[in-house]
């Protein structure tokens, strides 16, 4: 057995409790229902990210300060209480407001999950497993997912007929009991200077990533493909109802399937990005997502739906695969404030386009919509990923330039 095991084990176990999402497939439904309007949708998911965008560089903050473990707690609680609140409302400024809850606990959750998984590895010496392990990670929590998906189908389609609200308050009790895993983990000990404010702490973060090419290209080009992912989930399940004419069980069962489809791509995320390299695995998550939205456009049949399968893969494998780019260049002592920053990011950028793509799937319907992004997201995605080939190449010069001078 390899040093620290147990703990890594924990984590799983953490992962696999928290991540019975009854509400996965129906939680777009259940506001669409109260809405009639993709653009609404839309607005009531602004709230979300608006939320993402004022408070996840202080979570990121509280998380270098005060540890991993307690910000994941902290964020697993507030999370469930606003999923439970998501499924009590039924107005649009009720699902807003349930929303920002869901979204601050959101927030703490991410500043402590990839950074908690990493300073233990890094505390074990077991750095370099980081993306085979945290896949796994993502693996578990997909296989949870998938069972809860289909239960969830069963459940709307034949013991609660289209009670999508109690999918999401079923799932939110069973995730605050899950979050008790948590208390269980052991906090990491990796060196990390005491910060001398907050304000300090932020600017040195900021200029990490600004002044690291590397890190500043991958935040964006992960944002291009989070982004389009993104805004598909928020409209599959109501495209899925309303395009594909799909009933409550179908929906569940196949989003259930794709899910283990994407949880086995992500176990795999570190045999994958060392085979096709840095270069090749980036280069592969942006092609699939480009012709994938395309197909979505060009075919208008039931069939369509398989096309969600590279979709979910470019899902579950972006982030073990990015992030752990970003994280081999990121020190400790400020690793959850840029994963605050890179998610602040994201967060201005998603609310941008995500206003704009609900008003288009209203007016235009979402498979146009799919196109668009598709189209959109083509050239930025290649200018980027050009500027990361040419970093990548430098970091390789410049490394063999400090080993020749070793000799």
């Amino acid at each position: 057995m390899a040093v620290g095991d147990e703990r890594i084990r924990g984590y799983y176990l953490f992962r696999a409790v928290t991540s019975f999402s009854l509400w996965m497939p129906f939680w777009t439904l259940w506001a669409y229902i109260n809405l009639d309007s993709y653009f609404l949708l839309a607005i009531v998911d602004v709230g979300f990210w608006t939320t993402m965008i004022i408070f996840q560089i202080p979570a990121g903050l509280l998380g270098d300060r005060y540890g991993r473990k307690i910000v994941l707690f902290v964020g697993e609680v507030l999370a469930a209480v606003g999923i439970f609140s998501f499924g009590l409302s039924t107005e649009m400024w009720q699902l807003f407001g349930a929303n920002i809850l869901w979204a601050f606990g959101i927030c703490f959750v991410v500043s402590g999950d990839t950074p908690f998984v990493y300073d233990t590895l890094l505390e074990l010496g077991r750095a370099k497993e980081f993306i085979g392990i945290i896949a796994r990670g993502w693996a578990v929590q997909a296989i949870g997912n998938s069972v809860a998906c289909v239960v969830g189908g069963v459940m709307m389609q034949w013991i609660f007929p289209d009670r999508y609200d109690l999918t999401l308050m079923i799932s939110s009790v069973i995730a605050l009991i899950g979050s008790v895993t948590i208390l269980a983990l052991k906090e990491p000990k990796v060196e990390r200077t005491q910060l001398s404010s907050y304000r300090t702490h932020l600017r040195e973060g900021w200029h990490h990533v600004i002044s690291t090419k590397t890190i500043l290209v991958l935040i964006l080009f992960q944002i291009v493909i989070e982004i389009a992912t993104y805004v598909m989930a928020v409209f599959r399940s109501v495209y899925m109802n309303d395009d594909l004419k799909l009933d409550s069980f179908e929906i569940g069962a196949f989003i259930g399937g794709f899910t283990v489809f994407g949880g086995i791509m992500a176990s795999q995320a570190g045999k994958i990005e060392e085979r096709l390299g840095e270069k090749s695995a980036l280069l592969m998550l942006l092609l699939t997502v480009i012709l994938s939205f395309m197909v979505v456009f060009l075919i208008a049949s039931p069939i369509v739906i398989l096309i969600q399968l590279p979709i979910y893969m470019v899902s579950y494998l972006q982030s073990p695969i990015i992030g752990g780019y970003i994280n081999r260049r990121v020190d400790s002592n400020h690793r959850s404030t840029v994963v605050g920053i890179a998610t602040f990011i994201f967060t201005v950028l998603l609310t941008a386009v995500e206003v704009p793509s609900g008003w288009l799937a209203t007016e235009f319907g979402a498979r146009n919509t799919m196109l668009i992004l598709a189209l959109a997201c083509a050239p930025i995605g290649f200018y980027l990923l050009s500027i990361w080939n040419k970093e990548v190449d430098k970091e390789k010069r410049e490394k063999r330039v400090r080993t020749l001078k070793r000799f």
